[in-house]
């Protein structure tokens, strides 16, 4: 983790540097439209020392709606939306999961955890990464299954970029895991083929799973 910057710590830069945006924009479109910062100020609703401190970016308690309010006012849009850029942050019951995996690792396999994938600046990463003798096998962990589809679609980009022909994937034993995968099992077979047994067996021989497949803890 010491060569890659901390999520909290990126979503605080992107957040700076999307106000000081939001805020030159901002300032363009008042200048454009012949408006004073206090008139806008007014018909917002705010002080003009606010809607200043939001021109130059750092008004970082501002809310979402004022900031839609700033642009209406200036005959602008500010959509909101989310897009994928690297998976969340593990929670507790996450890491359980992979210490448990682990523990049931030989101890001459090496264990490495949020491994980023082999694209420059690309934020995604695994969850970790096992090895042996001339071999990697990436390991991605989820505690309850939800959307199989948008997983395994995941699940395929990151082999794709990351040139893994064979990944783990680690899920939670419980009934409705089991249920999920159950259901989805016609998705699933084709990306992950080799049972759970199979891929176990191979790693306490301390060697490479023969394909990809899922593992129930």
């Amino acid at each position: 983790m010491a060569t890659r910057e901390r999520r909290i710590d990126r979503g605080r830069r992107l957040a700076r540097q999307a106000l000081a945006r939001i805020g030159e924009e901002f300032r363009e479109a008042r200048l454009a439209a012949g408006l004073t910062q206090r008139q806008v100020a007014e018909a917002v609703g705010i002080s003009q020392a606010e809607l200043s401190r939001i021109e130059r970016g750092v008004a970082s308690w501002i809310t979402y709606q004022t900031l839609v309010l700033i642009a209406t006012v200036l005959g602008l849009d500010l959509p909101l939306r989310a897009f994928p850029a690297g998976g969340p942050i593990r929670d507790t019951a996450q890491r359980q999961l992979l210490a448990k995996f682990r523990a049931l690792l030989p101890a001459d396999l090496s264990w490495r955890t949020e491994v980023p994938i082999k694209i420059e600046r690309d934020l995604r990463a695994w969850d970790a990464v096992v090895g042996g003798r001339g071999w990697q096998v990436p390991v991605d962990a989820e505690t309850r299954l939800r959307d199989v589809q948008a997983l395994t679609r995941r699940a395929a980009l990151k082999r794709r970029d990351d040139a893994a022909d064979v990944m783990i994937l680690l899920v939670a034993d419980t009934r409705h895991n089991r249920q999920v995968v159950r259901l989805a099992k016609p998705d699933l077979v084709g990306d992950f083929p080799v049972p759970g047994i199979a891929i176990l067996a191979a790693l306490s021989r301390a060697e490479r799973p023969t394909g990809s497949g899922i593992v129930f803890l």
